[in-house]
C-alpha cells in the first residue's frame, strides 16, 4: 500500500504541474490574440494577416479549459475534496464509518468505470471522423496526409502540412489509439483521468476495508492519524489567514 501511495503522489504532483503549465499556455495565447485583434483596429497589415493565421487559438481555448476541468476533477479526488456527503461519517461510530468508506469507494469507483466506457465510446466515434482537410487520395483510396509519402504531398498546391500533429499521430498509433484530427486526440484527457479517479476511489475503498479488517485498534490509528492532518491544515490555513491580514 505504501507503493501505491507514493505512486498515487507522484502522479498527483505531475497533474499539478501539467495544470500549472496548461493553465499558463492558455493565458499566453489568449493574451497575445486579445493584444493582436486590439491593434487591427489601428489597421496594422500584419496583426491582421496573424490574427487570421491564429484561427486555430480559439479552439486551442476550448481544449485547454475542457482540460483544467479534468485534470482539477482528478487533483480533487486525489486530496479527497471532491463533493461528497461527509456528515453522516463525523456521527457514526468509527468501525461504521469505515465500512461505509470501503462501500461507497468501491462503488463510486465502478460508477466512474461506467463513464469511462461512455467517455471512450464518444471520444473513439470522434477519433475515427476523418475532415476533408486531412484527406487526400492515394493509389489505393483515400488516405490520412500524415500517411502521404512525399512525392503525393509535393502534387498538392497551398497545402500545410501538419508539421506537429503527424508525429503525435504516429506515436498514439504505436499505443493502439488511432485518431485522425488534433481536436480529437484532445478529448483523449476525458477517458484517461476518469480512469485515474476511479482507480483513486476503489483504492480508498480497498484501504477502509484493508483497516476493517485489521481489528479495532487500526481502526483507532486511521481515526487519529486522520484526526493530526484535519488539524495540521487547520493550522496552515490559520496562519495563511493571519498572514493575509496582517
Amino acid at each position: 500500500m505504501e507503493f501505491v501511495k507514493k505512486l498515487d503522489h507522484g502522479w498527483a504532483r505531475f497533474e499539478g504541474w501539467l495544470t500549472v503549465g496548461v493553465l499558463l499556455l492558455m493565458v499566453l495565447i489568449a493574451g497575445f490574440q486579445a493584444f493582436v485583434r486590439n491593434l487591427t483596429r489601428f489597421d496594422i497589415e500584419w496583426a491582421s494577416v496573424m490574427l487570421t493565421d491564429m484561427d486555430w487559438a480559439d479552439s486551442l481555448l476550448r481544449k485547454g479549459t475542457m482540460w483544467l476541468a479534468f485534470l482539477g476533477a482528478s487533483m480533487a479526488t486525489a486530496s479527497r475534496k471532491h463533493i461528497n456527503i461527509d456528515v453522516i461519517h463525523r456521527i457514526v461510530p468509527p468501525r461504521t464509518k469505515y465500512i461505509m468508506l470501503a462501500c461507497s469507494g468501491i462503488c463510486a469507483g465502478i460508477i466512474t468505470l461506467g463513464l469511462v466506457y461512455s467517455f471512450s465510446a464518444a471520444v473513439s466515434l470522434n477519433l475515427s471522423e476523418r475532415p476533408m482537410e486531412y484527406e487526400m487520395l492515394g493509389e489505393s483510396g483515400p488516405i490520412h496526409v500524415c500517411d502521404a509519402t512525399a512525392d503525393q504531398l509535393s502534387a498538392l498546391e497551398g497545402f500545410e502540412y501538419p508539421t506537429l500533429f503527424c508525429p503525435f499521430r504516429g506515436a498514439l498509433r504505436v499505443m493502439g489509439v488511432h485518431t485522425e484530427t488534433p481536436g480529437a486526440a484532445f478529448q483523449l484527457i476525458a477517458p484517461i483521468m476518469l480512469v485515474v479517479m476511479a482507480l483513486r476511489m476503489i483504492g480508498y475503498g480497498i484501504g477502509a476495508a484493508l483497516i476493517l479488517s485489521r481489528g479495532p485498534a487500526a481502526v483507532e490509528e486511521a481515526e487519529a492519524e486522520e484526526r493530526a492532518r484535519e488539524q495540521a491544515r487547520n493550522e496552515q490555513t490559520g496562519s495563511l489567514d493571519r498572514g493575509g491580514d496582517a
